[in-house]
């Protein structure tokens, strides 16, 4: 009779051992599965945001490219700007600066 008594005890443990592996199983698939479901979200809301962004993106550059076309003559002497007819420019060039540190490769 004891044997008997301990075979129970252990289909009993291992029906148990396997229910809890069971539901430690599950759960991990449930927070695996939800996981998946918010990051699929959290793309489809990214990929719209980055389609917004680009639209305004867009938008700032024609914007920009107007300003950029509205400038002639006549708005370049309105805000005292001088047209410089010879090739000759003055560069700023630090002291320290010298040319192999410039030019040298």
């Amino acid at each position: 009779m004891p044997s008997h008594y301990q075979s129970t005890t252990i289909y009993e443990r291992t029906v148990h051992t396997l229910f809890g592996t069971f539901v430690v199983l599950a759960l991990v698939y449930c927070v695996v599965l939800l996981s998946l479901v918010f990051s699929v979200i959290e793309r489809k809301q990214n990929t719209i945001a980055t389609r917004d962004l680009g639209s305004q993106v867009s938008t700032l550059e024609t914007h920009y490219a107007n300003q950029v076309a509205s400038i002639n003559d006549s708005v370049l002497t309105a805000n005292n700007y001088i047209r410089v007819n010879s090739s000759t420019f003055a560069v700023r060039k630090d002291p320290i600066a010298s040319y192999t540190v410039l030019y040298a490769h």
